[in-house]
């Protein structure tokens, strides 16, 4: 996963500068063009009017932005939990197959480490740039699913696993569903209308102040701000990708000891 965030934080990076100086762009274009069409007609009236606006729809833009920031930062944590909950499901599918019959389980167990590594070493990656699960995890979770189908149990304790096990592995297909979808759909385009359109009006309200380095500093530092919570949203949409990565620490633990040793001996 570290080799994942070196190859994309520096793309990352030069988005997000990509983004924060297109907003000023956009914010001091507006200002001057605004400035150039209505200038000559400021008056103290106009000032108070212009100021009474900037007021306005700087508290509806921050709000917008907070309550997507917000939204995104909720389907991280949800993606978090999800991947805590699955890589839980997934140990204890595989030390219940053990209890239920060590040898007469080891091939499934061979799947189930297989499916572990799938998700470590490809999973994540196809996610994050493809925006879609491996086909090879997805083959090895229908091998386990359907070899813990066709489980004989011949005692109590057999029987009870094999409940555990029937609801754990089917479990885990909702939640590799979840973690899919956290990326199936990109930010919404009537945010960005929104965001902007807020950045635009502020700034072309802003005519009526003469263009001092002052002035263009804080006009430059309001549009620097509302850039940098755009990308930050941009860059949540994707969980799988930093800034905000999602890193699977419950699969990386699992995947050691023994889970490790069985996929180390049986890979081609």
């Amino acid at each position: 996963m570290l080799e994942i965030a070196t190859a994309t934080s520096a793309p990352m990076l030069v988005i997000g500068l990509l983004t924060v100086g297109g907003v000023i762009l956009v914010a001091l274009m507006t200002y001057f063009l605004s400035r150039a069409l209505l200038g000559g007609r400021a008056d103290e009236e106009s000032r108070d009017l212009a100021g009474s606006v900037i007021f306005r729809v700087a508290a509806l833009h921050g709000l917008i932005l907070a309550l997507v920031f917000a939204e995104e930062l909720v389907n991280v944590n949800q993606i978090k939990d999800a991947t805590s909950r699955e890589a839980a499901l997934m140990a204890d599918v595989f030390y219940d197959l053990k209890r239920f019959d060590d040898d007469g389980t080891r091939a499934i167990r061979t799947d189930v480490a297989h499916y572990v590594a799938a998700v470590v070493n490809d999973e994540w990656n196809s996610l994050a740039h493809r925006r879609n699960l491996s086909d090879e995890a997805w083959r090895r979770w229908v091998a386990v699913y359907e070899a813990i189908l066709d489980l004989e149990t011949a005692t109590p304790r057999q029987e009870l696993l094999h409940e555990n096990l029937t609801a754990a592995i089917r479990e885990v297909s909702g939640l590799r569903r979840l973690r899919e979808n956290a990326v199936s759909e990109p930010v919404n385009p009537l945010f960005m209308t929104a965001a902007l359109a807020g950045v635009i009006i502020t700034a072309m309200s802003y005519f009526t102040f003469t263009p001092t380095l002052v002035h263009l500093l804080l006009l430059s530092s309001f549009a620097a701000y509302s850039g940098l919570v755009i990308f930050f949203i941009i860059a949540f949409s994707n969980p799988y990708l930093e800034p905000g990565a999602i890193s699977p620490v419950g699969f990386e633990r699992l995947f050691s000891g023994e889970v490790r040793d069985l996929w180390d001996a049986t890979r081609g």
